[in-house]
């Protein structure tokens, strides 16, 4: 009898699609560096990672996550013929990851659905720390995930993306503040609710040092979730996971 094993491949390959042009916004050595924090993170992974020519500078509004799908629409249809296991999302928000696992037939993580699902599992109450602005609509998605009762709040962290992005241990005293706020309201766990902090070397371990709680990390989340999935469909023919999509 078949190993189911024996169809998954050594280092199965994991794109992290970025949402934004971080190639054009802050260059090429910016991306380089965090597919090679990626790939510490999952070393049993072959992580790469792409950045689009389009699409917004930075997912800040739900007109911002609403251009993401068509800027990855044509590139999705070729992942899988690229021998793409599964596809992470770069952004919090989990835009357009429904549409883009139609286009490509390949599974689609949401990083900010897959560190809301490690916060529960973590402790009993958790809090997002956002960048500002921030998408709307987080507990609407929270509602949707399930697990409404379990959410304390989002906090913003008084700074955006690209603040984040140019310089962010000048926010580090106000980051720092913040989540020990989301601490002193209930929160037992908290989760970065922004990828300029999750690629910030370090600062998970420094926020949970000095607030006394888990910090989870999206993007590692999404990538331990990509790795299960691939585990999951061991042995399962792509095309039959795609009609058993269609017929669902």
């Amino acid at each position: 009898m078949p190993d189911p094993s024996d169809s998954i491949p050594a280092r199965p390959r994991v794109l992290y699609q970025l949402a934004s042009p971080l190639h054009l916004t802050r260059g090429p050595e910016v991306v380089a560096r965090r597919q090679r924090m990626m790939q510490a993170w999952a070393p049993s992974l072959q992580v790469d990672i792409a950045s689009p020519e389009t699409g917004p500078a930075a997912i800040e509004s739900a007109s911002d996550a609403a251009l993401v799908f068509p800027a990855l629409r044509d590139s999705a249809a070729t992942w899988a013929g690229a021998g793409i296991e599964a596809v992470l999302i770069g952004c919090f928000s989990d835009p357009g990851v429904d549409a883009l696992s139609e286009v490509s037939g390949l599974p689609v993580i949401g990083p900010g659905e897959a560190g809301i699902l490690a916060a529960v599992q973590l402790g009993e109450r958790f809090s997002v720390l956002s960048s500002d602005p921030t998408p709307p609509g987080l507990r609407r998605r929270i509602r949707g995930i399930g697990v409404e009762g379990s959410f304390v709040s989002e906090v913003t962290v008084g700074c955006s993306v690209a603040d984040l992005n140019r310089d962010p241990e000048s926010h580090m005293p106000t980051v720092i503040d913040r989540a020990r706020a989301c601490v002193a309201q209930g929160a037992d766990v908290l989760v970065l609710g922004c990828f300029a902090l999750s690629f910030t070397p370090g600062l998970p371990e420094r926020l949970a040092q000095t607030t006394g709680v888990p910090v989870v990390n999206p993007v590692i989340a999404g990538l331990k979730a990509a790795e299960a999935v691939i585990q999951y469909r061991a042995g399962l023919p792509r095309a039959e996971t795609s009609q058993l999509r269609s017929a669902e």
